[in-house]
């Protein structure tokens, strides 16, 4: 029903990232306000950043696994 009002989907693809700015800066707002989040940043920064290397690192490693299976069984390239 909406894919026939174009005017509509541009307004919402240049409307998105503004609203996802606006929900990032509250989000923000919201955690520098909390006394309990900011006094164990550093405990809490330090497992957040394990958490993304590891996360990235396990993404690398199944990407490779996965294209080493594909070009042996002559799959897609």
């Amino acid at each position: 029903m909406l894919r026939r009002k174009s005017g509509l989907g541009k307004a919402l693809s240049r409307t998105t990232p503004l609203t996802i700015f606006i929900l990032l800066f509250m989000f923000g707002l919201s955690i520098g306000s909390n006394e309990s989040i900011l006094s164990n940043i550093h405990k809490d920064g330090l497992k957040a950043g394990a958490i993304a290397l590891l996360g990235v690192a396990g993404s690398v490693v199944a990407t490779s696994l996965c294209a080493r299976f594909i070009n042996r069984k002559g799959g897609a390239k």
